[in-house]
């Protein structure tokens, strides 16, 4: 297993990458008020940022270690299309989305699953990720 890392949107959810490595990844997503909606269910916005932080990690291909940017050497995969069918929902979590790489190259394809505690399939992503040289191209280039 490689050292555990996380992207800041799934870490300001509460959840965690719990395994990363070349073309897959692992991640998990507590139950909580952050990420419920008001019938006490996962948001469906909480279950598609939890598969699309897990397939961006798989199609990066390794974890960013402490300190390092998405603007370093690495081409760092942009998440440009996502299909998403959700299957169901859970009132008590955890739920683990777990990505692999299906295709490699400039337009990079991940399918996602994500589970609930008991394994049940809950949603099922497809995505598509440019992947960019990040400190040449960007948002945070401007200004």
């Amino acid at each position: 297993m490689t050292k555990k890392y996380q992207w800041n949107t799934l870490t300001a959810l509460g959840g965690t990458m719990i395994e990363v490595r070349d073309g897959y990844a692992l991640a998990e997503l507590p139950l909580s008020q952050e990420v419920m909606q008001p019938t006490q269910v996962f948001h469906a916005g909480a279950i598609v940022v939890l598969a699309d932080e897990a397939a961006s990690a798989a199609a990066y291909g390794g974890s960013l270690e402490e300190g390092e940017h998405a603007t370093s050497t690495k081409k760092f995969p942009y998440s440009v299309q996502l299909s998403v069918n959700l299957l169901t929902n859970d009132p008590i979590g955890p739920i683990r989305a777990e990505s692999k790489v299906v295709r490699r190259g400039r337009m990079t394809v991940v399918d996602t699953e994500v589970r609930n505690r008991d394994g049940q399939p809950m949603a099922l992503m497809r995505s598509t990720h440019m992947m960019v040289d990040a400190s040449k191209v960007g948002p945070h280039l401007k200004g």
